[in-house]
């Protein structure tokens, strides 16, 4: 376990915030991380219900999403790399 800062782009939401999360979190867990500062306080969850995803951010938002269940060791992520949450078709 190991503490690592995150850039966390929720989609619809004009913000960005530094998202502290764990490198044994799944990006379900970094999904919730994600949304516990912004979702009914600055913004709104972009579609109630649905599961969202968690992707590299890239200049046309067209990254893979990770799966649910990876880690952020697993996946690699760097401090302080942007991630977008968003609503996936999948």
């Amino acid at each position: 376990m190991s503490p690592l800062a995150v850039i966390g782009r929720l989609e619809n939401d004009a913000h960005t915030r530094i998202i502290d999360v764990d490198t044994d979190f799944t990006m379900d867990e970094v999904v919730d991380a994600c949304l516990a500062p912004a979702v009914g306080y600055q913004a709104r969850h972009p579609k109630p219900g649905a599961k969202l995803r968690v992707r590299l951010t890239t200049d046309s938002d067209d990254a893979e999403p990770f799966p649910r269940s990876m880690t952020v060791a697993d996946a690699k992520l760097r401090h302080f790399q942007q991630i977008d949450i968003y609503v996936s078709d999948e």
